[in-house]
């Protein structure tokens, strides 16, 4: 009910202030994520949402890969449009940014090792170890300050490398991203420990300079979810990076 509220008002704000969508500027939002989530060859699970999303809508869009410190950055400076997925709650710290009210896709960060096995209980399994983080991804650098030393590193390949070279005894990341990327750098005999270190829900950001397309993006989202694609895309990309 507050989604179709919401919408209406987005309808009578267009239909008053005379803005078409004809007028909408081509969105460029930011990614950090390799696959599944985002990927170069624009088959991550986020890149094809996101074409269905805006085909819908009608709007040209493009997702261009930053470090994610600086894709969150320039998303709330205005020099981007947005994010393509941050956690709930993002807008406290980064003011100028707008939560699009629809979850994309939850998510779940593990902890990657080499050398240790320990059942995951929180922030305070962190005080023993050397742990390695991606700068930038927020929830995980909040929930490491308990750790012996955080190493923040600007790419998920680095973090493999210095779990590879023992230069850090746990790397936190994004479950499947994380499976992708050791895969790729080779590192062997690397393991997840459970359950996930931290979960939640992902959310799409836009600088408030548009805040007017919020509740029409929130409710695209919605009607994906209510006539199945949303599902769809999820099942079958996710499918595939698991097998």
């Amino acid at each position: 009910m507050m989604l179709y509220r919401i919408f209406i008002i987005a309808v009578y704000w267009i239909l008053t202030t005379g803005i078409s969508f004809a007028d909408t500027p081509k969105l460029v939002l930011n990614t950090s994520y390799t696959a599944p989530i985002t990927a170069l060859d624009k088959t991550g699970v986020l890149d094809l949402f996101y074409q269905e999303l805006f085909k819908r809508l009608g709007w040209d869009f493009e997702i261009q890969y930053l470090p994610a410190e600086r894709a969150l950055t320039n998303a709330n400076r205005g020099i981007d449009d947005g994010d393509v997925c941050r956690i709930f709650g993002l807008d406290k710290k980064y003011t100028d940014l707008i939560r699009v009210p629809e979850v994309l896709m939850q998510y779940e960060h593990v902890i990657f090792t080499r050398k240790f096995d320990f059942k995951v209980t929180g922030p305070d399994d962190l005080k023993r170890y050397d742990v390695g983080v991606v700068k930038g991804w927020k929830i995980i650098e909040w929930n490491t300050k308990t750790a012996r030393s955080v190493t923040l590193v600007d790419e998920g390949t680095q973090l493999f490398g210095m779990l590879a070279d023992d230069r850090i005894d746990l790397g936190i990341i994004e479950r499947m991203t994380g499976m992708m990327l050791a895969k790729k750098c080779g590192v062997k005999n690397i393991r997840i420990l459970e359950p996930a270190f931290l979960s939640g829900d992902w959310y799409l950001y836009l600088h408030k300079k548009h805040l007017d397309l919020v509740p029409i993006i929130a409710n695209a989202i919605h009607q994906m979810k209510v006539d199945g694609s949303h599902q769809q895309i999820f099942n079958k990309v996710l499918k595939r990076f698991r097998d």
